[in-house]
């Protein structure tokens, strides 16, 4: 009788043939099981270093902030103190001068005191801005607006308010957001108008545009020396949670658009 014909060959064959399919189904399993896990040990392993870097940054940011606290105070209570008892000095001797030219130069060294007085006042608000603790973002923003806008550059703010509460900690991140992006373009842009556009209603919109020269984006993310502002923007953004888009064109603005959902 031939072996084909044989049932308990039939039967050695069967099995066989199952134990193999049974084995490389295994084996075609475990490498997908496989794969498939390491895929998500990469994905957990990308979102701690991920939360890990976001922690990092904001601890970062946070230890920046005390130290512009720390500098604003020595400013304004060390040398602006001293700056203004060195007024004083000079306003005595000035009633005592014996002549003119004695005088004149007590004159001319007490405005260039007044001078550096005002400019360590204006060197500490901007380190920390009183009007962001006292009257909150909104107010914050457009008090820094006012302040930096000028002849050659206005710089106009626009709001659109709700009963939304944006929260109390974020809001300075916000405003260096902002103090950052209108400082890059009051340098680089050499803009007429710069608009910043603040919209508070479920979360945050900021839109911050200019009608200056522009640049080719990919240029810049790709230039380490001038994709430095870029860079901490990003990351600011990121730490809050949020989403930032960079449109510009060589010859057609710049516009930043920043959006921060609410967690509520």
């Amino acid at each position: 009788m031939p072996a084909s014909n044989d049932p308990n060959f039939l039967l050695i064959f069967s099995v066989g043939t199952a134990l193999m399919l049974l084995m490389a189904s295994s084996i075609i399993f475990f490498v997908v099981y496989y794969q498939k896990r390491m895929l998500q040990n990469k994905m957990q392993q990308q979102a701690l270093e991920g939360k890990y870097q976001k922690k990092l940054l904001k601890t970062t940011i946070e230890s920046q902030e005390v130290e512009r606290k720390r500098i604003a105070s020595e400013l304004h209570d060390g040398v602006g103190a001293m700056l203004s008892a060195a007024k004083l000095n000079l306003n005595f001797l000035k009633s005592s001068a014996k002549n003119d030219e004695a005088t004149e130069a007590i004159f001319e060294t007490k405005e260039m005191i007044d001078d550096t007085i005002e400019t360590v006042r204006r060197i500490s608000k901007d380190l920390l801005p009183a009007s962001l603790e006292k009257f909150g973002l909104v107010e914050a923003l457009k008090e820094f607006c006012e302040k930096v806008s000028s002849p050659s550059t206005k710089v106009v703010f626009e709001q659109t308010l709700s009963a939304y509460d944006f929260p109390s900690e974020e809001q300075l991140p916000v405003y260096r957001l902002v103090q950052e992006i209108v400082n890059n373009a009051l340098k680089h842009a050499s803009a007429r108008v710069i608009i910043v556009q603040l919209e508070l209603k479920d979360g945050l919109k900021l839109d911050v545009s200019d009608d200056g020269i522009g640049f080719n984006v990919e240029e810049i993310k790709n230039d380490i020396n001038k994709g430095v502002g870029l860079y901490n923007i990003e990351n600011r953004v990121n730490m809050l949670g949020g989403q930032v888009e960079l449109i510009s064109e060589p010859g057609k603005g710049t516009s930043y658009q920043i959006r921060i959902d609410s967690n509520e």
